[in-house]
């Protein structure tokens, strides 16, 4: 006989309290029973993907399940998103910032349906879960009621209702795999490049509390430096490098009892995570900071900006912003502007002969010498070509 349960995957968005400071649109999850007792996680692998402006999650699973089979009703949460510039009814029924999602259970690729509901309320003055499912169906607005109080509301900008992706899903006796694929749009803000949280502790509310064989594969992209909180890891020997890149302790974050905070600086390639009989205690959350692109219209008279601004340069990877139109670089110096102008090659490892040059990229965080690299101006991007021949 089959018995339905409910299965919620809580989709966590980056909302922050600084008003018009960044676009935060979605972030992954697990998959999380709210009352399950016989499934297993035997196995998760999570990849997580970043491709331009988004981010590609992959989510392998192999569940266990002891007893007959069982049908539960899965659902995947995504809050409305925060200073979007897209209208959501432009998307509607689907979240804005969220594609390409897909299900598939035991090779077999299962539909979905969304709903939009309130995830959350306010009661007594505390934010509470919103019960929306309900004598078997989702307490689901139509877009009509979306639009009518759209058109009511004083701030219209605020979108009123969340999102669920849900499916069901028949777990057989024995073995059951499900891959989980979507892609998001960055979330990021003044301080974040991009900025990525995971929900990890739901694992601890299947049955047997833990994730047997944990894995967690990171791919950032190339001379980007990332900083990953030790919320739910001890030791950085529990990371591995994938390509080629370096580790450093992050001076920012102060961590209680003692946790070292990494930042991976990679050249190229990524990052793994790998735990057995693995019991999260904390999330996951990678951030990409900006540190030195507001640095650009620095006011000339302070002696001191260009030395900020190149020693900024030693703490991680950056992106190559070009100034705006109105920098006044006169309080550059020639070896901070030949600093500059050899950025691409130093992140790509570049032996530097000038003594000078080579004494300050070995300095940072984040240079990784590689002896094979030949420096090529025709062979980088147009991008870093224009940035090359600009500080020149």
């Amino acid at each position: 006989m089959k018995k339905v349960l409910i299965l919620i995957v809580c989709c966590f968005t980056a909302l922050f309290t600084l008003a018009n400071d960044g676009a935060f649109y979605a972030a992954g999850n697990q998959l999380i029973p709210i009352m399950e007792t016989d499934i297993q996680v035997k196995k998760e692998v999570l990849t997580i993907t970043r491709v331009g402006n988004h981010l590609e999650v992959t989510v392998y699973y192999e569940f266990f399940n002891p007893v007959g089979e069982k049908q539960l009703l899965v659902g995947f949460e995504a809050a409305s998103p925060y200073n979007s510039p897209l209208d959501p009814l432009t998307t509607f029924p689907l979240h804005p910032h969220i594609h390409n999602f897909k299900v598939t259970m035991n090779s077999e690729s299962l539909p979905f349906e969304v709903s939009h509901v309130e995830l959350e309320r306010y009661e007594n003055g505390n934010t509470v879960r919103n019960p929306y499912y309900r004598d078997g169906r989702m307490l689901s607005w139509t877009r009509k009621q979306i639009e009518d109080t759209l058109a009511k509301s004083e701030y219209p900008e605020d979108f009123p209702v969340d999102y669920v992706y849900h499916f069901k899903a028949t777990f057989r006796p024995g073995l059951n795999i499900i891959q989980h694929t979507y892609e998001f749009d960055n979330s990021s803000s003044v301080e974040d490049e991009f900025y990525f949280p995971y929900i990890l502790t739901a694992a601890n509310r299947w049955a047997n509390h833990q994730i047997d064989d944990f894995s967690l594969i990171i791919n950032p992209g190339e001379h980007v430096s990332i900083h990953v909180l030790p919320e739910f890891f001890d030791s950085l020997e529990e990371w591995n490098i994938l390509g080629t890149g370096k580790v450093t302790i992050d001076s920012v974050w102060v961590i209680a009892e003692g946790k070292q905070a990494p930042v991976f600086h990679i050249q190229e390639g990524g990052i793994s995570f790998h735990k057995n009989n693995f019991h999260p205690d904390g999330e996951l959350y990678i951030h990409n900071h900006r540190i030195w692109s507001y640095l650009w219209g620095w006011d000339n008279e302070d002696e001191n900006s260009a030395t900020a601004l190149i020693e900024t340069l030693k703490e991680q990877y950056h992106p190559l912003y070009f100034p705006n139109d109105d920098s006044d670089f006169s309080s550059l110096t020639t070896d901070q502007r030949r600093i500059l102008k050899n950025l691409p090659f130093a992140y790509r490892g570049y032996i530097f002969k000038n003594k000078e040059l080579q004494d300050f990229f070995k300095s940072t965080a984040w240079y990784t010498p590689n002896p094979n690299y030949q420096a090529d101006l025709k062979s980088l991007p147009p991008k870093e070509q224009q940035w090359v021949e600009f500080w020149k």
